[in-house]
């Protein structure tokens, strides 16, 4: 793990340029700035080109910066996505350019990644891996980090498996009941209902309103199955949930939306598989779910990539409530280091 982007960036001499012009480009420009790197120049695909300017730069293609800044170019990624045709395309200009993907994720006081930051908790960095119950488990865990520290592709380019390798892990059979922390459009639900035939009973939670009509068109109205427009935390109310492009969805300002706890919504019945991806928010829903996990022991998909700590704090707070679950680690095919989670058994 030798190379660290973000410790590295502040001496580069190279022309900076930001591929991207959404949220996470923004980001990356502010962080940039923080470290007092100069962005030479955004850029975008021809697609997405149009003329358009961005934080006060002419966005330009490719094509152009490679006409205006030749070989002397240190090219970020500052967009993300599931797609195998775009992740490809990133590989392909990670032969054309010297290309890095930083991780974008910042600790409480809004430093991102570096070598330093995560030898601050290696004890627990340790801890966390040490549970791990597969090679593969710690393959994901050990590139994740060094992707992290790095800021290049191609420690995640090897560690992808399918979503469905999440719940083989599961295991299970008749009877079973979801609780679909950040049911987003169903997708979940479908992946559920087709690998169970004979489940119980689905409660799906999703806070965006967009998401959550698609939901409604799907399930709505089917017996068994309980939908929430809220955010799953760790106590009953209401907060306000933003909207943002791509990924930027966040609790905290926005609409306001009602907040359930995992035993709230259950009140003393029993869920045999929690997932959680609320943007976040995971801690709270774990923490609003402690009845149902010490009495029930459920399987948990929980993903772990929101937060900075997310690879050691969630698994110990889970310890906190009870040490008994095997723990395997999985990650699905995206750019940057997205969909990492833990499956607990």
């Amino acid at each position: 793990m030798a190379e660290e982007f973000w410790e590295n960036i502040k001496n580069e001499k190279r022309s900076v340029v930001i591929l991207g012009t959404g949220d996470a480009g923004e980001k990356l420009y502010r962080l940039l700035k923080k470290y007092n790197v100069r962005t030479s120049a955004f850029a975008s695909s021809d697609e997405f080109l149009r003329n358009r300017s961005f934080l006060g730069y002419k966005v330009l293609s490719l094509k152009r910066v490679k006409e205006i800044f030749g070989d002397d170019t240190v090219l970020l990624m500052g967009f993300g996505s599931h797609k195998a045709e775009i992740i490809s395309r990133v590989v392909d200009l990670s032969r054309e350019f010297d290309l890095y993907m930083p991780d974008l994720m910042t600790d409480r006081e809004g430093n991102p990644t570096t070598l330093s930051l995560l030898k601050r908790d290696e004890e627990k960095y340790r801890w966390a891996y040490s549970l791990l119950e597969d090679e593969r488990s710690r393959e994901v865990f050990r590139k994740s980090l060094e992707y992290r520290v790095s800021g290049r592709i191609e420690p995640l380019l090897d560690i992808n498996s399918s979503p469905e390798e999440a719940w083989d892990l599961l295991g299970g059979g008749e009877g079973e009941t979801l609780l679909d922390g950040g049911a987003y459009d169903g997708d979940t639900i479908s992946i559920f209902m087709s690998k169970y035939s004979s489940w119980k009973e689905i409660y799906g939670i999703e806070p965006s309103i967009r998401a959550y009509r698609k939901l409604e068109e799907k399930y709505g109205g089917r017996e068994n199955i309980h939908l929430y427009n809220g955010a799953l935390s760790n106590e009953v109310g209401e907060t306000g949930f933003a909207m943002g492009h791509g990924r930027g969805n966040h609790i905290g300002e926005g609409r306001i939306v009602p907040l359930y706890t995992v035993d709230s919504i259950l009140d003393g019945k029993e869920a045999t598989i929690l997932k959680y991806d609320i943007e976040g928010a995971e801690r709270e829903g774990i923490i609003g779910a402690r009845k149902t996990i010490e009495q029930y022991k459920p399987r948990i998909i929980l993903s772990a990539y929101h937060r900075f700590d997310d690879f050691h704090s969630l698994l110990s707070l889970i310890w906190s409530i009870r040490s008994d679950y095997k723990v395997y680690m999985r990650k699905s095919m995206s750019l940057p280091l997205w969909d990492v989670e833990y499956i607990l058994v």
